[in-house]
């Protein structure tokens, strides 16, 4: 698929999402509910969306054990100047503008570094689906919601237990793959296997007990500093719902949308994930769209503020890196 049509293709999602999110929205009272919050709780808001920055720095320095020990510095700036990339440029070009920027600066091999954003993609997928399974099975919601508590918290336990057979079994894990790819065409099969090759090289730290408890830790206190953010959003628009479980459910539905391919900064994807999380507890489309636009916008801004601080302390333009990162990932 073409650059240009997987931007479309993007774009297009975005739209039908926030039409969905919109569509029962009263203008009047979403209005209404936007001059009447309390924007005081927009301050921790943004420091709670700084401190997520921080901590993915640091559980990515865990991840990076096997390839050394990078600077933390280099870190925090790899991780300011990718999560801002894509909330500005399209198709997730942070995700690889991070491992180009570490790998340059500190002089590591590029396809190391990029195995280690896959197994962070699983761990946060492992961790979101744990919270939200865990919330809708224990609070006492509808019985198909807590069906679907049960159901996730299953297929995280399922998904967890098919990482550990693909390390442990590697060898059997890879030629199964290729028995299956064999039928399609080389384009497509060669992209996948070389995938799973780095996925399987990411897994190498599981080998370590303390470093696998390491970043099952600083994932928990990720989703928890993420889940604040909107706690904070839930304080200030006084909405009554249950604070701990709701922001926990919200920022987990929110979460599983946004993964889905969609505009820069995840418009209209984060209004619909949260209008849906809203919706569980019974909270009007037009109150949560305004919850909406003011939680999505204060982590844009932490995340841009942050990457601009970053990105100017490398003396580089987003142009530039974005070019360097197209040419570091060609040859990768």
């Amino acid at each position: 698929m073409s650059r240009g049509l997987r931007i479309g293709l993007s774009i297009a999602i975005s739209a039908v999402c926030l039409y969905f999110a919109a569509r029962g929205v009263e203008w009047d009272k979403a209005l209404q509910a936007l001059t009447s919050a309390h924007y005081i709780y927009t301050l921790p808001m943004l420091g709670a969306t700084l401190l997520t920055l921080y901590i993915r720095a640091l559980r990515w320095r865990v991840l990076l054990r096997p390839l050394g020990k990078p600077q933390m510095s280099s870190l925090i700036a790899a991780t300011n100047i990718g999560f801002m990339a894509n909330m500005v440029l399209p198709l997730r070009m942070g995700e690889v503008i991070r491992p180009v920027l570490l790998s340059r600066k500190e002089k590591q091999p590029l396809g190391g570094i990029l195995a280690t954003i896959v197994l962070e993609r699983v761990s946060d997928l492992l961790t979101v689906l744990l919270l939200f399974g865990v919330s809708a099975a224990t609070v006492s919601f509808s019985p198909a919601i807590r069906d679907w508590g049960y159901r996730l918290c299953g297929f995280a336990i399922v998904m967890s237990a098919g990482v550990l057979f693909v390390r442990w079994q590697e060898s059997f894990a890879l030629r199964m793959l290729q028995i299956v790819l064999r039928p399609l065409p080389v384009r497509f099969a060669e992209p996948v296997e070389h995938f799973f090759r780095g996925f399987v090289q990411a897994l190498e730290i599981l080998d370590s007990p303390p470093t696998f408890l390491a970043i099952a830790a600083w994932s928990l206190c990720l989703w928890a500093a993420i889940a604040s953010v909107f706690a904070f959003g839930l304080l200030a628009f006084d909405l009554p719902v249950p604070l701990v479980v709701a922001s926990v459910v919200i920022t987990a539905i929110t979460a599983i949308v946004v993964s889905a391919p969609s505009a820069p900064g995840f418009i209209g994807a984060f209004q619909f994930g949260c209008t849906l999380g809203l919706g569980i507890f019974h909270v009007a489309e037009s109150n949560a769209f305004a919850f909406s636009i003011i939680v999505h916008l204060m982590q844009f801004v932490g995340t841009i503020a942050a990457g601009v601080y970053s990105l100017t302390r490398e003396g580089m333009s987003l142009r530039q890196l974005e070019e360097v990162t197209a040419s570091d990932a060609k040859a990768a």
